[in-house]
């Protein structure tokens, strides 16, 4: 018997949906179809019981739901009448509900096979060190990133050039190089993600404030600036996940950037439900905040950088309806090489205006047994993790 056994090391997802007019076309359909957060739910059983989809499993995948035991175990085995012939080779697996931080001590202590979210470097190296022979690692991009958002609603993050001198402080490119080494965060990009082709090119990118490569030269610019507005000696507190990874080494970098620039920054962490609110409600003054979806379209990216009106998510409080409308154009372009010059323009006006502005796009590392066949990276967690197609070499 082949069956496969899973860490799902977990953390809390923060996800609106803004609701809006039908458009006609729309570019997304088919994305919105494909995602692996739609369903189809049965009728009968919705009019019979309108949350039945809370206790009672229904699908078409290729294995059945055997048992869940609530905080620990999930079990699947193999369903043979699923639609795709001679599929799934496995004959069933189980995923453990794992902390992060026990993802690591199960591999090496063999009661997982795999893990397929992602492990930072210093764990990959841990793994490497003493399990080489026996590990598979692969490496992608990852369609997720660390925001900061600046609280429009509240001095001085309701001056442009306030904004963008915090940004211009962050020396982005050379970040990159640190903490990829010691965490998942590493790409410099706007609001696509960097090598995606409806993504900002290197040589556009770099002509915003605040993510130039001569970082000396930014720094100058905005501390005149700060002076300028009478901001010298700026303070204020930034609100955080106590997420450790890559939350914190996030906050602290960007701590350390504004320091050089004279600026004093207090560092708010909070249990993810506390924080969660706290964002919502608009009460913080900057904040560490995330994008992450399962594929790379503008309509989803770009939900964190709109208006409150738009977009619940739009936590910056900002009221300019231009990013909104680019926003609506963009969904409208089934052209895509329209579609794409009106992103990157839509990209470039949101990072000028930096109510909300990407700190560094996050790595993919997935360390799994070399037993585990026919199992690829993607640039997405959500992707990928239905298993029909994984067989084991043993």
């Amino acid at each position: 018997m082949e069956a496969l056994i899973i860490a799902a090391g977990f953390g809390s997802r923060l996800r609106d949906i803004s609701e809006s007019k039908p458009l006609t076309p729309i570019a997304g359909v088919p994305g919105l179809l494909a995602s692996p957060f739609n369903c189809i739910y049965s009728a009968a059983k919705l009019k019979e019981n309108p949350r039945y989809p809370e206790t009672e499993i229904m699908g078409s995948g290729p294995f059945r739901f055997v048992e869940h035991v609530k905080g620990s175990t999930w079990t699947g085995k193999r369903f043979d009448g699923y639609f795709r012939a001679g599929l799934p080779y496995l004959d069933g697996y189980k995923t453990y509900f794992v902390k992060s931080n026990g993802v690591v001590p199960g591999i090496l202590g063999g009661q997982f096979d795999a893990e397929f979210r992602g492990r930072n470097p210093s764990e990959t190296k841990q793994l490497l060190d003493k399990m080489k022979g026996d590990l598979s690692v692969q490496e992608s991009a990852w369609t997720t990133n660390l925001l900061i958002v600046f609280n429009t609603q509240r001095k001085p993050f309701d001056d442009l050039k306030v904004r963008q001198a915090l940004s211009m402080a962050i020396n982005r490119w050379g970040g990159s190089e640190a903490l990829s080494k010691i965490s998942i965060l590493k790409f410099v990009g706007g609001v696509m993600r960097p090598g995606y082709s409806m993504a900002l090119p290197e040589e556009d990118l770099v002509k915003i404030p605040g993510f130039s490569k001569d970082i000396a030269k930014s720094r100058e610019d905005a501390k005149k600036i700060l002076e300028e507005a009478g901001l010298k000696d700026l303070k204020f507190k930034l609100l955080n996940r106590n997420v450790a990874e890559p939350y914190t080494p996030g906050a602290v970098f960007a701590i350390d950037q504004w320091r050089r620039i004279g600026v004093t920054v207090e560092h708010e962490q909070l249990e993810t439900k506390l924080y969660q609110d706290r964002v919502a409600a608009g009460d913080f003054d900057v904040a560490i905040e995330f994008q992450a979806d399962f594929m790379d379209d503008p309509t989803a990216q770009f939900s964190k950088f709109l208006t409150k009106k738009s977009s619940p998510s739009g936590y910056s409080g900002h009221t300019d309806t231009k990013i909104d409308e680019m926003y609506e154009k963009q969904r409208r372009a089934i052209d895509v090489a329209e579609r794409t010059k009106i992103v990157r323009e839509m990209d470039t006006y949101a990072l000028m205006q930096a109510y909300t502005v990407p700190l560094l796009w996050w790595q993919r590392i997935v360390v799994n047994h070399k037993k585990i066949k026919n199992w690829y990276i993607t640039p997405s967690h959500y992707l990928w993790q239905d298993l029909a197609t994984v067989w084991l070499d043993q």
